[in-house]
């Protein structure tokens, strides 16, 4: 991750990782070229405060895959600090952490529509907006429509900076990869980098075989 100390703008685009794939790689794409920014920082969480209940894959091999997945991109790098720190993973805390470490520069958070739905509900949403500028991907005109309402609806209650992603709006669902009904190994090398593919294979992930 490069640290040097002058002033850039940053996306930060959190989530359990389990695994990355070609949607969360298109929307960081797009937030890095419609907004300018100067990178785009991956960070897997620990554990995510919405998924308690769900076993996922260990850190090392989300971090691993993430690795894969961004290899090609110069802008695009990976932090470990939500893994390497104890307990839930909030994201108040990652970006007032960041902003301590990093002052002089704007962080950007991407987010799914999804999750600016029920953005009041998470932890210290307040923290969120003061800390970086929101930039939530959707994934058609109309949802585009509903996003517009509840983006003015937030900065009616937080002093908010919020943009919908233009691009970027593959569906693709982490959770359908895994649960694939019939494990096609074709449907991972549509919907995953190659080499995240080829690690799950060799890794024997989520049921998937090399054999």
């Amino acid at each position: 991750m490069n640290t040097e100390r002058t002033s850039q703008k940053i996306g930060i685009l959190g989530g359990t990782f389990d695994p990355i794939h070609r949607g969360h790689l298109n929307i960081a794409q797009s937030a890095y070229e419609e907004f300018s920014l100067d990178q785009v920082w991956f960070i897997p969480a620990g554990q995510s405060p919405n998924k308690r209940d769900q076993e996922i894959t260990p850190a090392f091999h989300r971090a691993k895959m993430v690795e894969l997945a961004i290899a090609d991109y110069p802008y695009f790098s990976i932090s470990r600090m939500e893994l390497n720190t104890v307990g839930t993973s909030y994201t108040y805390k990652t970006l007032s952490r960041l902003t301590q470490l990093y002052p002089e520069n704007k962080f950007y958070f991407i987010m799914g529509a999804d999750s600016l739905d029920y953005l009041e509900r998470w932890s210290h949403p307040e923290i969120i907006c003061e800390k970086a500028v929101l930039l939530v991907a959707v994934r058609d005109h109309w949802r585009l429509m509903e996003i517009n309402e509840k983006i003015k609806w937030m900065k009616e209650i937080f002093p908010a900076e919020i943009y919908p992603i233009q691009g970027g709006k593959t569906d693709i669902s982490s959770t359908e990869l895994r649960n694939s009904v019939h494990r096609r190994k074709e449907y991972l090398f549509q919907m995953l980098p190659q080499d995240v593919t080829a690690y799950i294979l060799e890794q024997g992930l989520y049921d998937y075989g090399s054999n």
